[in-house]
């Protein structure tokens, strides 16, 4: 999103007059020695990606740790990573084979029994992963079975299986966490300081809220999915200002940095010293909207589908996209990223109309329209955009813009008739990954209250056959945007900088992937 991070014509005038190019050698210094510079805005606090799930930590667990599975940055399907072969005996057995001659950093040779620790690690409650619950849903225990073979049996068939081992099932050593003075204890913070991981970097230093030093594993198999990075080591460096970061480009401090503000993105690429780069998001937009009568209001206006229509054609989002956003983003007409697998868009789309919108709202009961809130924590601008296009037809909104712990307050309580949201996905590129969470039966984030749509995302969920799953995210997908279940805005852009000294590919499910860096 275009917003002002703070940098100006005359900030840049201060740069260029203050001679604050003296380091711009550095730059050079760091591709002749082999070192990559990373800057991310956000503190790690640990490196044991078991126990954060910021997008910062996925970045540095893509280079440290090799889950079982990966999301092939081509094709964007999950292929065997540590494993090397699976099997489905059944709908809820899972046979999985280890790749031979993978190590930890320590130089021990990773087995089956590291496996099946891990994984029963991380579903034990005690453990406090963040994915506990999540991998817990479907994962009752995994059993060594085999020299080199391990069973996940599973409570109930789901077709996600193996998106969730791409990003939930990094390996550690069996009995990393035990607690030697508590047996049966779990000892979260093990990995937190020093990790001993399997992927194709290895810490060699680690100063919270300032810097993480990684140095490329010389016993990495050649064989990896990942392929064999080419950059010896990775500095990753803490600087939360943007400001900041971008002055460090300009002096060759640091040559990758995501999540820019447009504007600031631009301003460097103008100097010429280092590229502007914007490229595609899992992320999406919305406004849920109350079809269910979870509303502590009684009988409201969003119970009624011409209304929730209304407000669908009521919002140009493409406006929205081009004059606010920027970048890769897209206008969105789907509950879900068109890139993932199962989003239809063989689906009814609400084109900006305030004719039709105010005719819906007419024939709703409402010909001068309704007071509504509408509750959010993110992207003003566009929620204020929006507020000024469903006043325009009537509906009298009043923006409740707050912290987003206190949007998911609000709506759980049954304060909020609408509210506005966003999912990443984790970056996994199926349906599933964002429709499971807004419309299944028994989310607390589903707000349709749509037997339907409950029994569809169930179904799509029980089966690994992607024909059938097809079909059903078809039937589910059309059927949330007839009933306009959701009032989808966009899909998000992620923007990088990028010095001119680095080849960085944007990937389209927008996890970045910093071990294909190359230079030129």
């Amino acid at each position: 999103m275009c917003v002002n991070g703070g940098i100006g014509r005359w900030f840049w005038v201060l740069i260029v007059a203050g001679g604050l190019f003296a380091g711009a050698g550095q730059a050079m210094a760091s591709k002749a020695d082999n070192t990559l510079y990373v800057s991310y805005w956000r503190e790690v606090v640990t490196l044991d990606g078991h126990f954060s799930n910021l997008r910062e930590n996925d970045i540095l667990g893509l280079l440290v740790d090799d889950a079982l599975f990966y999301v092939d940055h081509e094709t964007l399907k999950p292929v065997p990573l540590l494993a090397k072969s699976h099997k489905f005996v059944n709908d809820t057995t899972l046979d999985i084979e280890i790749r031979q001659g993978v190590k930890f950093h320590d130089g021990s040779a990773v087995t089956p029994e590291d496996v099946a620790y891990s994984l029963n690690t991380i579903i034990n409650p005690k453990s406090n992963s963040n994915f506990t619950l999540r991998v817990g849903l479907w994962l009752d225990k995994a059993m060594v079975t085999g020299p080199q073979t391990v069973r996940l049996q599973m409570k109930r068939p789901y077709a996600m299986v193996l998106w969730d081992l791409c990003y939930y099932a990094k390996v550690r050593k069996k009995g990393i966490y035990d607690n030697p003075k508590t047996p049966g204890e779990i000892n979260a913070t093990a990995q937190a300081t020093t990790l001993n991981g399997t992927g194709p970097y290895r810490v060699t230093e680690f100063r919270p809220g300032q810097r993480i030093a990684l140095e490329r594993f010389k016993e990495y198999r050649k064989d990896s999915a990942k392929g064999t990075p080419t950059i010896e080591r990775i500095v990753i460096r803490t600087i939360p200002d943007f400001s900041t970061q971008a002055a460090e480009f300009m002096s060759g401090g640091i040559h990758w940095s995501y999540q820019v503000p447009n504007e600031i993105a631009e301003d460097v690429a103008k100097s010429g010293r280092a590229k502007h780069i914007s490229g595609p998001s899992m992320r999406v937009g919305y406004i849920v909207l109350d079809a269910a009568g979870k509303s502590t209001v009684k009988n409201h206006p969003l119970l009624k589908v011409k209304v929730r229509q209304a407000l669908n054609h009521a919002v140009d989002r493409e406006t929205i996209v081009k004059t606010l956003i920027k970048g890769q983003a897209i206008a969105l007409h789907s509950a879900c990223n068109p890139v993932q697998f199962g989003c239809t868009q063989d689906i009814r789309k609400y084109e900006y109309s305030p004719e039709k919108a105010k005719a819906l709202l007419a024939e709703a009961g409402y010909p001068t329209g309704f007071p509504l809130e509408l509750w959010g924590g993110r992207d003003k601008e566009v929620l204020e955009a929006i507020v000024n296009y469903w006043g325009q037809v009537g509906v009298k909104t009043t923006l409740r813009f707050v912290k987003e712990p206190t949007v998911t307050k609000a709506y759980r309580e049954g304060q909020a008739m609408a509210y506005y949201g966003s999912k990443g996905s984790f970056s996994i590129p199926d349906a599933a990954a964002v429709m499971t969470e807004m419309f299944a039966g028994d989310s607390f984030e589903a707000f349709h209250g749509d037997k339907e749509v409950a029994e569809l995302v169930v179904g799509t969920m029980s089966t690994h056959d992607p024909k059938v799953r097809q079909e059903r995210f078809h039937k589910l997908v059309q059927r949330v945007a007839e009933q306009a279940y959701w009032v989808p805005t966009y899909v998000y852009s992620e923007e990088y900088m990028a010095s001119n000294d680095i080849e960085f590919e944007a990937w389209k499910d927008g996890m970045q992937r910093l071990f294909l860096i190359r230079w030129k």
